[in-house]
């Protein structure tokens, strides 16, 4: 009952100062990752787009199962459903025809960059509103099979309508852009967007729930509309990142928005730190850095004349371990379920060793 009055109640000065605090940290955080790697090759900075496009999936993630507690396996589908879209008015009048065989009406349909990514948020968000208000209905276990059945719909949908998503062969075509601004601006705009929410009372009643749903029931919190809301402003961010990623690439099909897609976010949500924004910041960055190690090591190297062979899957085996290891160290994730500031990063890795905390 304490966790669901302090989840109800109005943050105070101090409180205040602290979370204004941690939304400036992320910000630089995100800010200095993305200063270092623009600065580097080509491939680096490739990395690196896909690294934010990681952060906006997990952000997006995280409005929903940080603040509910209900978790989603179907948040991919809505990046999917967001490359998709930007794909079809994205790609060049023509070769639309050519290729996914189109109407007229919609081969004529050409959008800019920044029209298609929201296009692909808005379609992502609707398509959310559909399934919400079902799943939203389920708890616990129930809820999490019923967003894994969404992700597969949506697999199954992409990978057999020829005519819309090119099937099994994918979508291609796409202009591309070598510039890193729109991924960085949309990341902060996810970071601020996530951050605005939780100072909301609907984020407020959602988190009131997470804390002790029979409690926040019997004062009247509408469990099932509130989280239908979180549910659908997630969905708007995942759709937003596929529209980033499709427009990235260039080329896509639907296994790129299937199960090692979902391990990945998943992961670094919970190495994180699940039920707070800066663990969804710090946990894509920490397994982005790995992951893109890992990827350099699966090719093979030399240490001290040595030759090491390719390792094919160390990547994922890798990320499987860091799972493992955050699990077992850390149960609540790197941020133990805080929101951190620039103090409390200076003092994490003295924290890393103690013992967890509840989330606030």
């Amino acid at each position: 009952m304490a966790a669901l009055e302090s989840a109800l109640s109005s943050p105070t000065k101090r409180e205040l100062v602290h979370r204004i605090s941690s939304l400036v940290t992320l910000l630089l955080l995100v800010g200095f990752v993305t200063l270092l790697g623009a600065e580097g090759s080509p491939v680096l900075q490739n990395v690196l787009e896909n690294g934010l496009i990681n952060l906006i999936i997990v952000v997006g993630l995280y409005m929903f199962v940080g603040n509910s507690g209900v978790f989603s396996f179907g948040h991919v589908g809505f990046m999917a459903v967001g490359a998709y879209t930007a794909g079809l008015v994205r790609i060049p009048e023509g070769t639309k025809i050519a290729l996914l065989q189109l109407p007229h009406w919609l081969d004529r349909a050409h959008a800019t960059p920044l029209e298609a990514t929201l296009l692909g948020g808005l379609v992502a968000a609707l398509v959310a509103a559909v399934v919400a208000l079902p799943i939203m209905r389920l708890a616990g276990l129930t809820a999490g099979l019923g967003t894994f059945a969404v992700l597969n719909i949506i697999y199954v949908v992409a990978a057999n309508w020829n005519s819309f998503t090119g099937g099994s062969t994918g979508m291609a075509g796409l202009p591309t852009t070598a510039a890193i601004t729109p991924e960085f601006s949309w990341a902060l705009i996810a970071i601020v967007v996530a951050w605005l929410f939780q100072q909301t009372r609907v984020c407020l009643r959602v988190r009131a729930s997470r804390e002790d749903e029979p409690a926040a029931r019997a004062l009247g919190i509408g469990i099932v509309p509130d989280r239908a809301a979180a549910f659908v402003l997630s969905a708007f961010i995942c759709g937003v990142g596929g529209g980033l990623y499709g427009q990235l690439t260039g080329s896509f099909g639907p296994d790129a928005f299937f199960l090692p897609t979902t391990f990945t976010v998943v992961a670094m949500l919970v190495v994180g730190g699940r039920y707070s924004l800066s663990g969804a910041v710090i946990g894509s960055v920490f397994l982005s850095v790995i992951s893109e190690g890992l990827r350099r090591l699966e090719g093979g190297f030399q240490i001290a004349g040595l030759h090491v062979p390719a390792r094919p899957g160390l990547e994922e085996v890798g990320l499987a371990a860091a799972l493992l290891l955050t699990l077992l160290r850390r149960p609540r994730g790197i941020t133990g379920g805080r929101e951190v500031s620039l103090v409390d990063l200076a003092a994490l890795p003295g924290a890393l060793r103690g013992r967890t905390r509840r989330p606030e």
